[in-house]
């Protein structure tokens, strides 16, 4: 098992046509770049990467906590604190 772990707790829009849809465009906005891309990174500048990844959750370990002890729904109120903090970073602090 790896020890790396997330150094921001983020969770990303990672599939879907419209993920799809956004990279082909980032494509040809590279390609079609008149003057031509002398440094490397410069494509970054070319097209935005919100863009692409259009939906970004965050929610630190306190919210998600706080939010499973004012909870009103059953379900949510079965799970033990315990499940809730494997729950949380299985989704934002494992990679």
């Amino acid at each position: 098992m790896s020890r790396s772990y997330k150094h921001f707790p983020v969770v990303k829009d990672q599939t879907g046509p419209d993920k799809r849809y956004a990279k082909r465009l980032a494509s040809k906005a590279v390609r079609r770049y008149q003057k031509g891309i002398s440094v490397g990174a410069m494509y970054r500048k070319l097209f935005c990467s919100w863009d692409i990844n259009d939906f970004r959750f965050y929610q630190t370990l306190a919210a998600a906590i706080r939010e499973w002890e004012t909870s009103q729904v059953p379900r949510v109120r079965a799970k033990s604190k315990k499940q809730i903090q494997n729950e949380w970073a299985k989704h934002y602090y494992r990679k």
